[in-house]
């Protein structure tokens, strides 16, 4: 059975026994009844049929009864009258039946509409989906890295080629959030949590494909993305990913300026982890001053070096200054902070 023929008619089934109640509050037996009919069809077709949701009908039509009695009862009927919509509180007043005959009508029009569903499940079976036309990829473009270039570059692929479905789409990226670096400095300085500042790739990217793992190198001659990391369920610890239009959008990476004993001793300041690993450090120095009784090496543990007067520098000094004479009265022993 064609299941746009088969949902308007439980629908119009449907309506018109529901329409039976509205029919005792509205005192209009013929427009209630196409009243009904009307909004049972829109409702059956508009809803994909579910087996035996009763409970969820019955207080899906049941909630539908309130607004179908403010726009026809409150305003319609008034309007058609050639009156003003009868909203003032004695009004209102005055339509209470007739919503309660809505919320009843809306109610008994999901519980018919189930069964007239299960039925129709037993006698002709499920409803078939359409078939989406297959169509074949012709064209495999791959986009490096999950920041805000990449995942930019993905919305607007996804907004240019919404209609092109010959051409598909992946993101590979390490980590699985795009990551909004420039508050990255309140993380560290524990003013935000890591969650604030991240939001899952997946589910901002609709069309896009998202792959995690870390980019070993690139094939040009195979036209192939190389992928290592942990090992896969076939057994291989590297994957290839095929394209045939790569774009890089890596970020840079951190530049030590030759200072070999910085790149060596020092934190780095470029993600999610490193932000949390400053944080926890500094807590941990803290820790460590409390059971010192010298003031001089007190005073070593609560001295911090920022290498780098940049944005991101000034930021992280700002944020860990506050940070840290935000937990100083938690430990009383401390006479000052360098």
């Amino acid at each position: 059975m064609n299941p746009v023929f088969r949902r308007y008619s439980i629908g119009i089934i449907s309506g018109a026994a529901a329409s039976t109640v509205l029919t005792t509050t509205l005192h209009h037996a013929v427009w209630s009844l196409i009243l009904g009919v009307v909004t049972g069809a829109v409702y059956c077709a508009a809803r994909q049929p579910a087996r035996r949701a009763y409970i969820d009908n019955l207080m899906t039509g049941g909630s539908l009864g309130v607004p179908l009695w403010s726009l026809i009862s409150v305003i319609a009927v008034p309007l058609l009258s050639g009156q003003m919509p009868e909203w003032t509180a004695e009004q209102i007043r005055q339509h209470f039946p007739a919503l309660a005959g809505w919320v009843v009508y809306g109610a008994s029009l999901g519980i018919i509409k189930q069964a007239l569903d299960d039925i129709a499940e037993r006698s002709f079976g499920p409803e078939l989906a359409p078939q989406a036309p297959q169509v074949s990829v012709r064209k495999r473009i791959v986009i490096l890295g999950g920041g805000f270039a990449g995942m930019r570059t993905a919305e607007c692929l996804e907004e240019k080629l919404r209609t092109d479905f010959s051409t598909s789409l992946t993101l590979i990226n390490e980590t699985n959030a795009l990551l909004f670096t420039p508050m990255l400095a309140e993380v560290a300085g524990s003013s935000l949590e890591p969650s604030h500042i991240s939001t899952p790739l997946r589910s901002a990217l609709r069309r896009t494909d998202f792959i995690r793992g870390v980019v070993a190198g690139v094939d040009l001659e195979r036209h192939s993305v190389i992928l290592h990391g942990d090992t896969h369920a076939d057994g291989a610890d590297r994957r290839e990913i095929p394209y045939d239009h790569l774009i890089f959008a890596l970020g840079s990476a951190s530049n030590y300026l030759g200072m070999t004993n910085i790149e060596k001793f020092a934190f780095n300041f470029k993600s999610l982890l490193d932000a949390i690993r400053i944080r926890n450090h500094v807590i941990e120095m803290f820790e460590r001053a409390d059971l010192e009784s010298d003031p001089a090496l007190q005073s070593s543990l609560l001295t911090f070096v920022i290498a780098g007067g940049g944005f991101a520098g000034v930021e992280l000094a700002g944020a860990l200054n506050d940070f840290a004479h935000g937990i100083l009265a938690d430990y009383p022993s401390f006479t000052r902070i360098s």
